[in-house]
Formats: C-alpha cells, structure tokens, sequence
C-alpha cells in the first residue's frame, strides 16, 4: 500500500510539473503575443499609416440586437489603443483574481491539481485549447458531411482586418455576454436575494450591483447565495444562469450565420464558443469571456497571420505554439473522457451497494 501512494505522488509530481511548464510557456506566449499586436499595429509603417486613419461612427452593441453608432469620428490609433488596454486590464484581473496565478502555483504541488482551476490565468490556457480543438473537430466534421463554415468579407488589408477583429472581441462581449447577462444577473440576484439585500446599506448595494455585471461569484458570495467556488458547477449555478448562458449562446450562433457574412456550419461552432464564454462569465467575471474571444481573434491573428508576414524568422514559435495548444486540448479532453467514465462507475456502483465507497481520484 505504502508502494502504491509513493506511486500516486510521485505520478502527481511528474503530471504537475509537466502542467505548469506547459501553462506558463502558453501565458508567457499571450503577454508575447499582446506586446507582438501592439508593436505591429504602431511601429511598422503599414500599421503606422492605418493608425492614423478615423473611425466613421463605430458601432457600440448592447443587449444582443441594440446597435448603436458614435456620432464622431474616432481615431483609429485612439480605439486600438483602448481596446489593448481592456485587454491589459483582463489579463491584470485574470492574474489576481480568486487565487493569483503565482500563488496557484506554488500552492499545486500541496494541493490536489484541480484546485489551479481556481485561477483563471491558470485554467485559461486549459479552456481555449480544449475549445480550439473542439471547433476544429467540429468544423471538420460538418465540412466532411456537407454543411460549410464559410468565411465573412473581411478587408483584404491584414493591419484593417487585425483592428476589426480586435475591436469585435469587446464589442460582441458587451452585447452577447456582459449587458444581457449582465442585466439579468442584477434583477435575479436581487430578486433571490432580498432578505440579505434589504439589509446592506446602500453603498454596499451598490457594490454588489456593479458586481453582478463584473464578477457575479463575489456578488452571490455577498448575498449569501450559493457560488462555484463553494458548492462546484452544478450546485454554484442556478438553473435560471443556466437557461440565460444557453440562450445567448444560441443567439450568439445565430447571429453569426444570419447577419455575419458565415455558412450555417458556423452556428454549432459559436454556440460552443459562446457557451463556454458565458459559463467562465459566470464563473471567473468579466474578464474570462474577454480573454477567450481575444485568444480567438487577436491572439489567433497575431501568430497565425501577423508574425508569419511581418516577422518569417517567428515560423519556429508559431508553430510550436500551435503544436502544443493542440496537444493540451486533445489532452484536456481525453481527461475529460476519462472523469467522466469514472464518475460513472461510481453513479453505478453506488445504485448496486449504496454503502459502498470508491477511493478518491489521487488529484
């Protein structure tokens, strides 16, 4: 018995090691592609020239099919420079909040590795390769089978296309995820709440108000509602949360098909997508469902578009950033898979022999 726990930690020791080198080369790959975006957008001369150009009326989405235009003209440089910022901030928050990265870290080796899912920084790079490599799958799938993914008309000039990308990641959070659900999450916190709400002051009301729009979990926590965090995924969320994240995300598909220049294929992909944004909402707060749409669009088009056409020498680093994103994903999912299975032979084995107990999963 002694043999098999020295087994069990030694296993552990080598899986979390083999974790955390693998998490921090793809986050330190974000600050690096971050850095790579805002040094192409400015200071080459194709990305020089666009950055003096104006913005005609941007558009502002909210509530999913409010739109709404800025009566100006915007500079171009200006709004990039502000959406890198948003981005900036999310990755401050995504490194701070729940547990800091450093400290999930340092905590793992002493703690089961499911406890560095606490940290979204941590856990990000574990979602967006799983998601990658899901969309893949099911792109190739339904390509195999007849229904198209297709392509929307994006401008040929990759500095433009770059800049819309980038701003359509902050614009489709505020209108698919952050003001519906949002909105929602106010009303029905409030609402299920009361009792503990009719006791807070104002100001703390107020606190809880605008944390129900950017980290819900803290706002529940407050309310004394339960939270992931405490009661897990299925117990943590409401079948009301549940219902709203499905709605969206059925609606974010569809968007994209009807009014966004894409084949019907893309539905079942964005719906993934959406579903997963607005679950990690929920979850980790605002900053979650902005990281995983940057790592969609302006990470994707920094390495797989960008470098490959300004910097050549970078063909190394892409691709071993592509390599390894795919792995942890098919990873990601076999470990899925294989929870999944075990939890399953527990379900059964307890209907057999209620009393009966399985060992506890050595993470």
């Amino acid at each position: 018995m002694e043999a098999l726990n020295e087994a069990k930690r030694a296993l552990k020791l080598v899986i979390t090691i083999a974790l955390i080198t693998v998490i921090s080369f793809l986050v330190a790959s974000y600050f690096f592609a971050m850095a790579l975006g805002f040094q192409i957008f400015f200071f080459t001369p194709e990305g020089a020239a666009f950055s003096n150009f104006y913005y005609i009326r941007p558009p502002i989405y909210l509530f999913i099919g409010l739109i709404f235009t800025v009566p100006t003209y915007i500079n171009v440089g200006l709004v990039f420079a502000f959406l890198w910022g948003v981005f900036l901030f999310c990755f401050v928050a995504a490194w701070k909040l729940r547990e800091s990265f450093h400290k999930v870290i340092k905590n793992s080796f002493s703690r089961p590795v499911s406890h560095t899912l606490k940290n979204f920084l941590f856990a990000m790079p574990i979602i967006t390769s799983m998601l990658l490599t899901a969309v893949i799958a099911i792109h190739s799938f339904q390509e195999a089978h007849g229904v198209p993914t297709g392509e929307p008309p994006w401008p040929e000039d990759p500095i433009e296309k770059f800049f819309g990308l980038t701003y359509v990641v902050v614009m489709e959070e505020i209108g698919f995820r952050i003001t519906p659900i949002g909105a929602f999450l106010v009303v029905y916190l409030f609402l299920v709440g009361m009792e503990k709400a009719r006791t807070e002051p104002w100001g703390q009301r107020l606190k809880i108000f605008f944390l129900a729009w950017l980290y819900p979990e803290k706002a529940k926590k407050m309310l004394g509602l339960k939270t992931v965090g405490d009661s897990g995924v299925r117990r943590g969320i409401s079948l009301a949360e549940w219902i709203m994240v499905l709605l969206t995300s059925a609606i974010f598909g569809l968007v994209h098909y009807l009014g966004g220049g894409w084949e019907v294929g893309k539905i079942t992909s964005v719906f993934v997508q959406g579903f997963a944004m607005g679950l990690t909402y929920l979850i980790y707060g605002v900053q979650a469902p902005i990281l995983i749409h940057w790592f969609f669009d302006y990470y994707g088009f920094v390495y797989y578009e960008l470098a490959l056409s300004f910097y050549p020498n970078t063909f190394f680093l892409v691709s071993l950033v592509y390599r390894v994103t795919i792995i942890l994903g098919r990873i990601g999912w076999i470990a899925v898979a294989i929870l999944g299975i075990l939890w399953i032979i527990k379900v059964i084995a307890k209907k057999k022999c209620p009393s009966a107990t399985l060992p506890q999963n050595f993470l």
